[in-house]
């Protein structure tokens, strides 16, 4: 009897040893329509696309709701393994390997205004005339990114950005993310806005950021492997389409 207990405690320390060898961490925000939260729940193709991954390497995901700017600081000093999405950026590669690009999005950087002020912003130039609302820790594009001269107004998340514009604490909004803040105004009622004439035109990778510092950072090649033959296969293309998500275009 003794020597059954022994092997059956024996065989659920190497079960749960196994669970936790076999686990990656990652961060989701709202962020649709390829991340999307509801409450305490969580869904889009990004999410599906890194559970299927990792399901090919023998790994599950512990999935986390956080703010941009608490899972980039995760990342820097490796409390989460994955983030979905995050824009490449010379200072973030320090702490960040990339994982893809599963394909390429056109996503142009907008700038808001009140409405009838669309002419506020005809050309880059405009914007060191007024105070400009700036997400925390977002990477919009290199020549905005690295200009010192602009006045730039730090703030935390969409809700705090839309509860500020509301209130006329700056002039202009820089929005990556149009849906998102959208849905921010919505919330608290506010209609008041539109946007400006000038806009910056991109394509960015979709990227997943793997953190240098993680404990699994031996499974980022073979993690990137899945990614690459779920792109290939046309694997990534079907998952957006079962979520009515527009496919972004295949990398050249």
């Amino acid at each position: 009897m003794l020597k059954l207990f022994l092997c059956l405690f024996l065989l659920t320390f190497t079960c749960i040893s196994s669970a936790q060898e076999k686990l990656l961490t990652a961060d989701i925000r709202h962020r649709p329509p390829q991340m999307i939260i509801d409450q305490n729940d969580s869904f889009g193709p990004l999410k599906d696309i890194l559970n299927e991954a990792a399901s090919e390497i023998g790994y599950k995901i512990k999935w986390r709701i956080a703010p941009f700017a608490r899972s980039l600081k995760d990342l820097q000093n490796g409390k989460i393994d994955i983030v979905p999405r995050v824009i490449k950026t010379e200072q973030r590669e320090k702490f960040i390997d990339y994982l893809g690009p599963i394909g390429l999005q056109q996503k142009d950087i907008l700038f808001l205004v009140r409405k009838g002020f669309e002419n506020r912003v005809n050309s880059y130039n405009d914007l060191y005339k007024y105070e400009i609302g700036v997400k925390r820790n977002t990477a919009y594009f290199k020549a905005f990114n690295n200009d010192l001269k602009l006045n730039k107004v730090l703030l935390l998340d969409d809700k705090n950005m839309s509860s500020m514009f509301a209130a006329n604490r700056f002039d202009i909004m820089i929005v990556l993310d149009k849906t998102s803040i959208e849905q921010a105004f919505k919330q608290i009622g506010f209609t008041d806005y539109a946007y400006a004439n000038y806009r910056h035109k991109q394509n960015v990778g979709i990227y997943y950021g793997f953190s240098k510092f993680s404990a699994d950072i031996k499974v980022k090649a073979a993690l990137e492997k899945a990614l690459l033959d779920m792109t290939q296969s046309g694997r990534i293309e079907k998952i957006y389409q079962q979520h009515n998500a527009l496919p972004p275009t295949q990398k050249l």
